[in-house]
């Protein structure tokens, strides 16, 4: 008896002209979700690099308030490098030059109060150390305001009330308009945020 030849099944897979369709409308897709996802991410970064501004703010406060002692907040390039805990002279300082507080910041304890301390005496002082969030996203001061030394009290001693732009890459990029922002703090320490095409001085 002649045995039931089987049918031979076909090859599945994509064609070629399946593959270019789909590798197409793949393309178109990712071009019209890229803008969206450069958004997200540049609103992303903003609000986080304003959080954790403000947030060491509060923290150089609370420190000072709560160990009665004086507390200093300071620019610092130097803030992400590796350090010897005993050897001082490796301790990361404040910079004194610029206005871009990106390039990272340093808070430290200040037990004598001195305003022109620049690093902390002990590797135990050392609170908290912010490194560069690289030259994209901009923390520019606009008062000149490099180091803030918190008293027992929590007051920055500032004689006027200090403005910190946010911003992505350059003034005239129109994510700017979108999502960048303008932090202020007042002679208490304390801080808000403002829109970006606000000023700290004329702003309710």
């Amino acid at each position: 008896m002649q045995a039931h030849r089987s049918r031979s099944c076909r090859p599945q897979g994509f064609t070629l002209i399946e593959l270019l369709i789909t590798i197409a409308l793949a393309a178109i897709l990712a071009s019209l979700a890229a803008p969206s996802v450069r958004d997200f991410i540049v609103r992303s970064k903003l609000t986080n690099l304003g959080g954790e501004f403000t947030a060491s703010v509060l923290k150089s406060r609370n420190e000072a308030v709560n160990r009665n002692t004086c507390v200093t907040m300071c620019m610092s390039s130097e803030a992400g490098k590796e350090f010897d805990y005993d050897d001082p002279a490796t301790y990361p300082r404040c910079t004194t030059a610029g206005t871009d507080w990106q390039v990272g910041w340093i808070v430290f304890l200040n037990p004598s109060c001195d305003s022109g301390l620049d690093k902390p005496a002990d590797a135990a002082d050392m609170l908290l150390a912010r490194p560069s969030t690289g030259s994209d996203y901009l923390l520019q001061t606009q008062s000149s305001k490099k180091k803030f030394m918190f008293n027992a009290r929590g007051s920055p001693g500032l004689g006027s009330a200090g403005q910190f732009n946010i911003i992505y890459q350059e003034v005239n990029n129109p994510l700017n308009d979108k999502y960048s922002i303008n932090i202020c703090m007042d002679g208490l320490g304390r801080t808000r945020t403002i829109p970006s095409d606000k000023n700290c001085s004329g702003y309710k």
